[in-house]
């Protein structure tokens, strides 16, 4: 069986908030009926949805790439002074490779969700 020449390495999920409304399995039965080998999930400062996107990806034959996407802000100006106003964060998609990258994910993801502010 031929596979597709295209991989979606930065998609959100219905546990991304706002951002995305697809749920695991919908996903996951898209992408075998394109024969898509893999798909990352990639929410929005968390990891909620990781053990069932490996789960029902890994039952249909689909590789999950595990990842997240957290804000990055800069907030020291060009004189190393800090502004009194951050500018908008980056979103920057980490996507784990292996144990290792899957425990720093894991870390980073709890900081970030602990320190964005609500509302």
């Amino acid at each position: 069986m031929s596979h597709a020449d295209f991989i979606h390495l930065r998609v959100h999920s219905a546990y991304s908030l706002s951002a995305g409304a697809i749920k695991t399995d919908e996903l996951v039965e898209l992408c075998r009926d394109e024969r898509m080998p893999a798909v990352a999930v990639t929410d929005i400062n968390n990891l909620f949805g990781a053990l069932e996107f490996s789960e029902a990806c890994r039952s249909a034959g689909v590789q999950p790439i595990l990842g997240c996407e957290l804000a990055l802000r800069r907030d020291v100006g060009e004189t190393g002074v800090r502004q009194a106003r951050a500018e908008e964060p980056y979103w920057p998609a980490y996507l784990v490779q292996n144990e290792t990258g899957w425990r720093n994910l894991m870390t980073l993801a709890s900081i970030a969700h602990m320190d964005t502010p609500s509302g």
